[in-house]
């Protein structure tokens, strides 16, 4: 997996996607880390637009952020992704309609894959059809990461933007 990047965020410009940005550069520099990462989708121009966009959120320059340009309809295209990369941030949904080729790209070509689904039909799918084949390749494909998390960040992003009273932030 030598001269991968560390992490790859597919679907970045989508909500999920763009979420995860934040976190992921975050994550990238913390306790001395120095993580590469990059993100990944069908239109180099609104990926572009995304990291313009959350440059400003996060307050840094991230427009030298590689961009990696794929179809999910497209195998080869997922392949060279995936290829590109350790770990796939999967942000594609809904998943049972377009995460089963990323997760069968990924194990193809040895990289891991983490996702948010909490869609059951899929994780139990993957799991039946690609277990095997992920130990033979001696890749992780995670599905429900930070899933319970979502509603409630979501609950708490309604009430900052909606709640006109006093709140303690602890």
């Amino acid at each position: 997996m030598a001269n991968r990047l560390d992490l790859l965020i597919l679907g970045a410009t989508g909500f999920t996607g763009k979420y995860c940005i934040p976190y992921v550069y975050k994550l990238s520099k913390t306790d001395g880390k120095n993580l590469s990462w990059g993100i990944a989708g069908r239109s180099e121009e609104k990926l572009k637009e995304v990291l313009a966009e959350m440059s400003k959120k996060v307050g840094a320059d991230l427009s030298n952020i590689p961009i990696v340009k794929c179809d999910i309809k497209d195998d080869e295209s997922l392949k060279k992704m995936a290829e590109k990369t350790k770990v796939v941030i999967n942000c594609c949904g809904p998943y049972r309609f377009l995460g089963e080729p990323v997760v069968k790209a990924c194990i193809e070509v040895g990289t891991h894959h983490v996702d948010v689904s909490g869609e059951p039909q899929y994780m139990e799918k993957m799991e039946l059809e690609y277990n095997n084949a992920a130990k033979e390749k001696e890749v992780y494909v995670v599905s429900a990461c930070g899933l319970d998390s979502i509603p409630t960040d979501l609950g708490i992003v309604f009430l900052e933007q909606n709640f006109k009273g006093i709140r303690n932030n602890c």
